[in-house]
């Protein structure tokens, strides 16, 4: 298998965009025209809308787990099938699991196992806060890439991240730089809604990482900023903006593939 930053070089050269699709099912927010009687074949059906309108576009797709663990049982078996959806509808695609996962290293070895060999993502989010030692079971998987926690885009992040001088962020993005001059599989989590000034310090950390940033769309970060402070090696994610871009079932495919246009234009005019 090919590692997972060449499948994603291939995808970025090929479809001419950095685009990463969030799939976060909120059943309170499901168009109207999806059949809410049973709301797991319901959801399952709006998943398959979006990603069909958006194949030709989404480099890669993240399921978040929160929104398919809140469903129970029936909720994972729903996490399985919208991976074989995305395998159906996109097969080029990436799958990243977001997992935001972090422990001691035999319960991170499970962690590991479950979603790289029972599920067969692509790559998983990780909390790596307890030490690097608790991401290295994830590293061992080297055609696989976990994505570690730098500096989010929520609101409280700076609470913790930016405490510090150096601030936690860029100490941890100095750490990441390091250890991935050994696995070659890492990259970051940096979100969009921070300066763009703080992208160039993590650049300057870590210039050879690959970022995956959150936070464009509904959260009001800035796209262009983004890219000139983050360069080619980076996944823009869109969620909401995406997911819910029509409030009836007639208008998904349309409005999902619409959103997803407008922003991998914004992306084309970075990416030569």
């Amino acid at each position: 298998m090919s590692s997972f930053y060449d499948r994603y070089s291939t995808e970025r050269r090929r479809k001419g965009s950095v685009l990463c699709v969030g799939l976060d099912p909120d059943p309170a927010r499901l168009p109207e025209g999806y059949d809410r009687g049973d709301i797991i074949p319901a959801i399952r059906s709006f998943l398959a809308d979006v990603i069909r309108a958006t194949g030709e576009l989404a480099v890669a797709y993240k399921p978040n787990l929160a929104f398919f663990e809140v469903l129970g049982p029936r909720g994972m078996e729903l996490f399985a099938d919208v991976l074989e959806e995305v395998r159906s509808l996109a097969p080029e695609a990436l799958i990243i699991a977001d997992a935001k996962r972090g422990d001691v290293g035999h319960t991170a070895e499970r962690y590991a196992k479950t979603f790289f060999e029972t599920y067969q993502c692509d790559a998983v989010t990780l909390r790596p806060y307890m030490g690097m030692d608790t991401i290295d079971p994830f590293l061992a998987y080297r055609e696989r890439a976990a994505i570690v926690l730098c500096h989010t885009s929520n609101a409280g992040a700076p609470e913790f991240q930016e405490s510090g001088e150096p601030p936690l962020y860029l100490r941890m993005a100095a750490a990441v730089a390091t250890r991935n001059e050994e696995t070659g599989n890492l990259w970051m989590v940096v979100g969009a809604t921070r300066d763009p000034a703080s992208i160039r310090r993590i650049r300057d950390e870590a210039p050879d990482v690959p970022l995956l940033v959150p936070g464009v769309g509904a959260q009001g970060g800035d796209l262009e900023g983004v890219l000139e402070a983050a360069g080619q090696d980076v996944l823009i994610y869109a969620g909401r903006a995406i997911l819910y871009a029509a409030p009836e079932r007639d208008g998904v495919a349309r409005a999902a593939a619409a959103e997803a246009e407008r922003l991998v234009r914004v992306m084309r005019t970075y990416l030569s």
